[in-house]
């Protein structure tokens, strides 16, 4: 019977997937049925074109992993791994996050500069991949909106993880290493910081694990935060330039600040795993009708000797009983890795140390200490195997893998070599200066955040006290624009108005009273002309804004034309935009203290730290935003009407094509202009993008040029209008 034509083209999709399962595969097999693997093929032919966006490599291959081993991105061979099992059971948010994460790390993440020793050493390797893995999280969900909504369950469907690693570490080393729990807690940190909620380091850690948490979480802080920006990555010229930058400065902290407080813990680590390799040694002499070494025997008390005895029978019972039971189950007892690496055999099992007496604990120590080189040596080397090989499992377990050790990295693509070249050729004109200057930006960002916690100025009052003599001077200009108007300007247009009292005129002209004193107009009195001015200034809070102190300069900016206005009693509103409106000041607020605290949050919206606030400072919805600040001051009954929109680029989210935001966009401005009495207003910030959609615009003033472009534009509004 011959085939349709949907059955042949799922045969013919499906064939291919079982190949690379299998080429990928080590002993599992591939148990899909045809649908499935027909759906594998579909996911993972969406989740490839989110990887290739946010990779900005057209060319990384995103391929299937093992069944069950889980997502990495292979720095050897460039390609992304994604587990089948998964792409069948997780929901999509979830395989969005996880390959958005690992396309992350083809983006930001740089390992080659590192030196082979280093990551030789035990616990190193997972202690860089913990910091990475929240760095390269903090990258994608700043420059891509989507991925921090994902975030949040992501975590939820791995909220198992380290209780899994903790079991994993009880049946292959007996606890779990000091320096996992450590690097586990700085994950549950960042984690917290990631949605808005500060730290507080878990209260039941043992205590030496808890200090050194402690004394390196500002740094890992510090090293999570050293990313470049998307504008800063996506540049055509330096953009691989400063991805290397920002990967050596993570790199820095961790090594310098994190790493010694690390290997504190890893040290304590192996000295356990040497007594776990010397009691698995009395564990096999047992088995052979042995006992306890004399000299650990002469050591200890009748109880500590009975204690250790006992430890060991239990432990040899309960590997006995695994044996076997795998043996029913027609599991294999040991896999071929563990065999080369003479870790666990049948009949052993690592004991808890932890549950031992310290005094027991202390004599078995004290023994490892006394042993002959040649002995401890083959101990040291047993241990360090056994943490090494957990640390590889642990690493290929946790969403962030940097890379494998430089001694598998043999053979790397050529675009990767490339890139590597090209590293050490930037690295002699990297100056010191402008490594400085990337610093800076994250040092600036803590700086703005401590001012508010710690009770100094206010970045509102300090922009007042330098801008104090702008706004002084302008305000006084515009005074005597209002005040020259009123003299000089007949009020003819008011139909209900009075005429001139004639007689009065003459007697004032005869006492020489000038006409600008004169008492003779008779006509009604009028509102203050201040009050047919109403003016919304739409202000970009991405996160773009943060960088080049623009942030800073805008703000000064604002405040120039806030003290102002308000000076003279002109209405206005302040108002910014992410992919939603963000009010600040209504025109029904008054400009008091709690109001100039409230502006403040501006600064922190763009860093994505403003408490209570928004914090999408991914995302900027031009178009949308530009409706509802206009939708706002169509409220207003005044006369003039100005919307004054800053930018510094071009409208950018991720949920939308950058054809329908601008579309949007000019779709907006032609609602605005052609619809309403609103005057627009484009200013470019470093930027001549206003040029391509604001028929009035000022483009591409400087940062220094700010404040005096604020004041300069409200003088032309208020004299010709």
């Amino acid at each position: 019977m011959e085939k349709e034509p949907s059955e042949k083209k799922d045969e013919e999709m499906t064939l291919p997937i079982q190949e690379e399962m299998v080429a990928n595969e080590k002993e599992s097999e591939v148990n899909f049925t045809p649908e499935q693997l027909t759906e594998i093929e579909n996911k993972r032919q969406i989740l490839s074109s989110l990887a290739y966006f946010i990779g900005k490599d057209f060319n990384i291959p995103v391929e299937l992993n093992q069944p069950g081993a889980g997502w990495h991105w292979d720095f050897k061979e460039n390609k992304i791994r994604v587990d089948p099992k998964d792409l069948l059971e997780k929901p999509m948010d979830y395989l969005r996050f996880v390959i958005s994460h690992e396309a992350g790390h083809r983006r930001i993440s740089r390992a080659d500069f590192i030196p082979q020793e280093e990551w030789a050493q035990p616990g190193f390797s997972f202690m860089m991949n913990v910091v990475e893995a929240s760095r390269d999280n903090n990258f994608v969900a700043e420059s891509y909106h989507k991925f921090k909504e994902q975030m949040e369950l992501a975590y939820e469907q791995q909220l198992d993880f380290e209780a899994k690693t903790e079991d994993a570490a009880s049946k292959k080393l007996g606890e779990m290493p000091r320096f996992v729990q450590a690097g586990f807690e700085l994950i549950k940190q960042w984690h917290k910081e990631s949605q808005g909620q500060p730290f507080d380091i878990s209260t039941d850690l043992p205590e030496d694990v808890r200090n050194v948490v402690e004394k390196t979480l500002k740094s890992a802080q510090d090293s999570w935060w050293r990313y470049p920006s998307r504008e800063e990555a996506d540049d055509a010229k330096k953009g691989e330039k400063n991805i290397i930058a920002y990967a050596k400065l993570s790199y820095e902290i961790n090594r310098d600040e994190i790493w010694p407080e690390f290997k504190k813990l890893v040290d304590e680590d192996m000295k356990d795993q040497e007594t776990q390799e010397s009691m698995k040694e009395m564990q096999r002499e047992k088995q052979a009708g042995g006992q306890i070494p004399q000299d650990l025997q002469d050591k200890l008390t009748p109880e500590e000797q009975k204690e250790l005895d006992k430890a060991l029978s239990d432990a040899i019972k309960e590997a006995l009983k695994e044996s076997e039971e795998q043996a029913e189950q027609g599991q294999p007892q040991q896999d071929q890795e563990s065999q080369d690496s003479e870790q666990q055999k049948p009949g052993q099992k690592p004991i808890d140390i932890s549950k031992l007496s310290e005094g027991l604990k202390q004599k078995i120590s004290e023994y490892v200490d006394s042993l002959p080189e040649e002995e401890r040596e083959d101990l040291e080397e047993k241990a360090k195997a056994a943490l090494k090989e957990f640390e590889k499992s642990v690493n290929e377990d946790l969403q962030g893998k940097l890379c494998k050790n430089p001694e598998e990295e043999t053979g790397k693509s050529e675009e990767l070599t490339e890139s590597k070249t090209e590293a050490s050729k930037d690295e002699e004109s990297w100056s010191k200066s402008e490594k400085a200057s990337k610093r800076e930006i994250e040092q600036l960002r803590r700086k703005i955040e401590s001012v508010f916690e710690a009770g100094e100025k206010s970045p509102y009052q300090e922009a007042l006290i330098e801008t104090s003599e702008l706004i002084d001077a302008l305000t006084a200009d515009l005074r005597d624009v209002f005040a020259k108007r009123k003299i000089e300007k007949y009020e003819t247009g008011y139909r209900s108005g009075r005429r001139w009292n004639i007689r009065q005129r003459i007697r004032e002209k005869v006492a020489g009273i000038p006409l600008f004193k004169t008492e003779a107009r008779e006509q009604k009195t009028s509102e203050s002309e201040e009050m047919d001015y109403a003016i919304t200034l739409l202000v970009d809070l991405s996160g773009s804004m943060g960088d080049n102190n623009k942030i800073q300069e805008t703000f000064r900016s604002t405040v120039v034309l806030a003290e102002t206005l308000n000076n003279l009693g002109i209405n206005f509103e302040i108002v910014g935009f992410q992919d939603v409106l963000l009010e600040f000041k209504s025109f029904q607020e008054r400009l008091d203290e709690p109001m100039q605290n409230k502006l403040n949050g501006m600064i922190l919206e763009v860093y994505g730290s403003n408490p209570d606030g928004h914090n999408n400072p991914r995302d900027n919805d031009d178009g949308v935003a530009l409706l509802e600040a206009s939708k706002l001051l169509a409220e207003q009954t005044a006369k003039n009407k100005f919307l004054v929109v800053l930018s510094d680029g071009l409208p950018e989210t991720n949920y939308k094509s950058s054809a329908q935001l601008s579309r949007e966009l000019k779709e907006a401005v032609t609602e605005v202009t052609g619809n309403t009495n609103q005057k627009l207003i484009g200013i470019g910030l470093m930027s001549n993008a206003v040029k391509k959609y604001y028929e009035n615009n000022i483009a591409g003033v400087s940062t220094k040029e700010m404040a005096e472009t604020f004041g300069g534009l409200l003088r032309e509004i208020i004299e010709k209008y």
